[in-house]
């Protein structure tokens, strides 16, 4: 079965565990290229940056440009793709919608200017839709990013991981025991206590590969 038609969550993972080995995953390069150190993945049009798991999986493209766009996007900025490039792919998981309150006749519950009350209501299945999007550096036409001056910046891969945890936004709680795992009911990681791990290095190790099981 090729990548393709593989979900990207079993993508990001396979990857994951081949740049941990490498010990080539975005964190734990040792080396800089110019560019703000570790800067998480944004959309170029909007500035949003990407979350949960589109986060590792634009990171882990290789491309030393953190924005990203679609190829509508580009077109919309009078940019264009280059011929022969190839898209990554992102996905967005939809947990909850938006629906008008009822009364127990079935009709409407209006406010008090006389519209529609809606109401956040939990999905039965989550629904997940895909989109392609293109490095910065694939497209012709989008201003250079500008670079700081790389003297002033430090660099710590603890510190990085940790950075990228928070971004993805995932919770992640900690016991005793000998299981780390991450739980798509809960969209939860859990995780042995820190003191269990012997370096740092092996317990961001293990937890970034339960992100990557994250689909949200």
């Amino acid at each position: 079965m090729g990548n393709e038609k593989k979900p990207l969550h079993q993508q990001v993972a396979e990857k994951l565990i081949e740049q941990l080995k490498a010990g080539t995953a975005p964190w734990q390069k040792p080396w800089g290229n110019g560019l703000p150190s570790f800067e998480l993945p944004y959309n170029a049009v909007t500035g949003n940056r990407y979350k949960g798991i589109n986060t590792i999986a634009l990171m882990m493209t290789g491309y030393d440009d953190p924005r990203w766009l679609t190829f509508n996007q580009a077109a919309a900025q009078n940019c264009n793709v280059r011929k022969g490039e190839k898209a990554s792919l992102i996905q967005f998981v939809k947990l909850n919608d938006l629906v008008t309150k009822r009364d127990d006749q079935g009709k409407p519950v209006l406010d008090a200017e006389g519209k529609p009350v809606k109401a956040l209501v939990r999905l039965a299945k989550p629904i997940i839709t895909t989109s392609w999007v293109f490095n910065a550096r694939q497209v012709n036409g989008i201003p250079e990013l500008q670079k700081p001056d790389i003297g002033t910046l430090g660099w710590d891969p603890v510190v990085r991981a940790e950075n990228l945890v928070t971004a993805v936004g995932v919770p992640v709680s900690h016991r005793k025991g000998d299981r780390a795992y991450y739980s798509p009911s809960q969209d939860r990681i859990t995780m042995p206590l820190k003191q269990q791990f012997d370096a740092p290095d092996k317990y961001y190790s293990t937890l970034l590969h339960e992100l990557g099981h994250n689909a949200a």
